[in-house]
């Protein structure tokens, strides 16, 4: 009997060693995932090279001239001094009527640049829109109403701004907002801003402009991106965001080591009470 309580105690005590190592490779993986975890915070920071004053004063940067291309969409406010001439272009031209109805004084029509280029204005025909600014196509117009129209005025703004927001982000998709400009800053906030894997310190921006394509980098650590010439989007603009595959690594490093060190220690919380819960 004494020779069985003597089995039995060393059985114990090297059960007793046993799980004290296991609890100290736990204590030490824990200690390995917290220091993997402990990456540079920096990286997560948009403009951080911005001081920490009241106000920062930015180089200025000149606006884009938007030009008008195919597929845009105009809202286009044709008015005279008799009224009741104009009523028939507001009413009849275009076909997208933003507001009011059909025979609505007060409608606005909104023109489709056709894949040639051109509007089609009541009672002029086909006008070539696509390569203007807003003010030339407003100028051409003016000259062609003058016939029609006595002292016509014409107002015109884009009804649609067409981008893509792809890669990192929360919500990546294409978006078309009622907007003549829209900076990078803003497209992403559509996009439903950065994931924690975004790297943002290099942000492509793919750019068709009348057939020439270009790429550009933005930095949104920086305050460079202020004066980047891709700071305020054009039409079809796809704004790319690249992954931070170190910070992928990593977090699917911290990940499996954290699901071990779960399991480890669930072994050793279960070997300790089967070892010491009798006692």
């Amino acid at each position: 009997m004494r020779y069985i309580n003597s089995l039995i105690y060393m059985y114990k005590s090297i059960l007793r060693r046993c799980s004290q190592k296991m609890f100290a490779i736990t204590f030490f993986i824990l200690i390995v995932v917290l220091t993997i975890s402990c990456t540079n915070t920096k990286k997560f920071v948009m403009l951080s090279d911005i001081p920490d004053s009241a106000r920062v004063a930015l180089p200025y940067i000149e606006m884009p001239i938007s030009t008008i291309q195919p597929d845009d969409i105009l809202e286009i406010k044709i008015s005279g001094k008799n009224e009741q001439t104009t009523q028939d272009f507001n009413t009849k031209g275009g076909g997208y009527v933003t507001s009011g109805s059909i025979n609505a004084q007060t409608s606005t029509p909104n023109y489709l640049v056709d894949r040639n280029g051109d509007i089609d204005i009541y009672k002029i025909g086909k006008v070539k829109a696509a390569g203007l600014t807003i003010e030339q196509l407003k100028e051409n117009l003016l000259e062609l109403l003058e016939k029609e129209i006595v002292s016509p005025n014409v107002v015109i703004r884009f009804v649609n701004l067409r981008f893509t927001v792809l890669g990192e982000v929360r919500t990546p998709s294409t978006y078309t907002v009622p907007n003549e400009r829209l900076t990078i800053l803003e497209a992403v906030g559509y996009a439903g801003d950065l994931t924690m894997y975004a790297r943002r310190d290099i942000v492509r921006v793919i750019r068709d402009s009348s057939g020439h394509r270009e790429i550009g980098t933005v930095n949104f650590t920086q305050k460079s991106l202020f004066t980047s010439p891709f700071f305020y989007l054009r039409r079809n603009d796809v704004v790319l965001v690249e992954t931070d595959t170190k910070i992928k690594k990593s977090s699917d490093v911290l990940a499996k080591t954290a699901s071990i060190v779960g399991i480890i220690s669930s072994l050793v919380t279960v070997a300790y009470l089967i070892i010491f819960g009798r006692r």
